[in-house]
């Protein structure tokens, strides 16, 4: 996010204002400007409806306009404009059933979930900031929006995002809100397990995994959520402490398979990368806490697999200290080849020297002369692997 967006941004507020409509800016752009902190979205708020919209921007896209919403392309770069609008019940616990347009900024930003988040700027610059806001950021205070009670039976993942906030900012949850998330937590079950992954995902990478895991465990969300009670547990939150910042979401998931594994596996619908990723770092885990790496982990495991898996084992008692990291990446530079299609000979070469067709026994001699390059046993020349294979080939005769 760039000051190009703000600039943008600014821009539509005005050809609004000057087309009649009133129009500010809302949202997470507003709570991060105040804070210091750059945007990652900045939208636009107005009067107008979503037609009015249309007709003063010839260039938009209807990325959401059952619910008001559409994306001005032009100015670029684009910026999402929404109409003012309330919002009816929440059977679902996701979303309104029925919305309704309303001319009134203050009841627009009423239905929003806190107050940090309910802060509008307006084409001057000026706040306009009904429900305090600006004063609950300068407490550090994350506070629902009215009752929160109401706010969180209409949409239950706003108690993990009161996690979240928490997490990212170290801001307090203000008592009444917290209590709210309590009393409502057993709701978080109607939410999907896709839209607390991505929650999630973003606490991972907070910095802050053991202060969402003690508000979890204080609330009862964590009890509610696949895994999350165990892993969540009084006595864990020190290792959430200690995982840090990590650089991928991957890290945070794997601890959480680590400390609070169920038979079933992990529900939060994973990527196959991801998937692949937290098995890596649970196999680097499980044969660090054995014993030291040897040259065939390095060489079979990527780095940070092998240094997630050695902090993890460490963070969990299972290992006296954490390996350096240095000494991991200069075993991993060290080898003397990083696949098979590293080795100075291929499969058709064992079948010439050898005279045999092939077959299973190809693949296996394959992976007995890469074991051997990789542990130092043998050069990776064509002339010393041709020996050593038809010397091992003899023996077996």
């Amino acid at each position: 996010m760039t000051d190009l967006h703000w600039t943008s941004a600014f821009e539509i507020v005005e050809r609004l204002r000057q087309a009649g409509h009133e129009a500010v800016i809302v949202g997470g752009a507003v709570r991060d400007r105040l804070m210091g902190q750059p945007a990652h979205d900045v939208d636009v708020a107005t009067a107008a409806l979503p037609e009015e919209v249309k007709a003063i921007f010839p260039k938009t896209a209807d990325v959401g306009i059952a619910h008001g919403t559409v994306m001005v392309l032009d100015p670029s770069p684009p910026v999402e404009v929404t109409t003012y609008r309330t919002e009816g019940t929440y059977t679902d616990h996701r979303r309104p059933d029925t919305v309704e347009y309303v001319t009134s900024l203050k009841e627009d930003l009423r239905r929003r979930d806190f107050t940090m988040n309910a802060i509008a700027i307006r084409g001057d610059g000026s706040l306009f900031d009904p429900f305090g806001g600006e004063e609950d950021i300068r407490r550090g205070i994350i506070r629902a929006v009215g009752d929160p009670g109401e706010r969180f039976e209409e949409d239950a993942l706003r108690m993990l995002r009161a996690v979240r906030f928490a997490a990212k900012t170290a801001f307090t949850v203000e008592p009444g809100t917290k209590t709210a998330i309590t009393a409502h937590a057993a709701s978080i079950s109607h939410v999907s397990v896709e839209r607390i992954k991505i929650e999630m995902d973003k606490i991972w990478l907070s910095g802050r995994s053991g202060l969402a895991a003690r508000l979890m465990q204080e609330t009862g969300l964590a009890g509610q959520l696949p895994m999350m009670g165990k892993a969540f547990a009084p006595g864990n939150a020190v290792i959430w402490d200690r995982l840090g910042k990590p650089d991928e979401p991957a890290e945070g998931w794997a601890l959480l398979e680590l400390l609070g594994g169920e038979p079933d596996g992990n529900p939060y619908k994973l990527s196959n990368k991801e998937k692949r990723a937290v098995r890596e770092i649970l196999t680097a885990c499980r044969i660090r806490s054995e014993r030291q790496l040897s040259p065939m982990d390095a060489y079979r495991l990527p780095e940070y697999a092998l240094l997630a898996g050695a902090r993890f084992a460490y963070l969990t008692d299972m290992t006296e200290e954490p390996d350096d990291p240095a000494a991991v990446a200069r075993m991993k530079n060290e080898l003397p080849i990083r696949s098979l299609r590293d080795l100075a000979v291929t499969g058709n070469d064992l079948i010439g020297w050898y005279g045999r067709k092939g077959g299973p026994w190809v693949k296996e001699w394959l992976a007995n002369i890469e074991e051997a390059v990789v542990t130092g046993r043998l050069m990776n020349t064509r002339e010393d692997i041709k020996g050593w294979f038809l010397d091992g080939i003899e023996s077996e005769r």
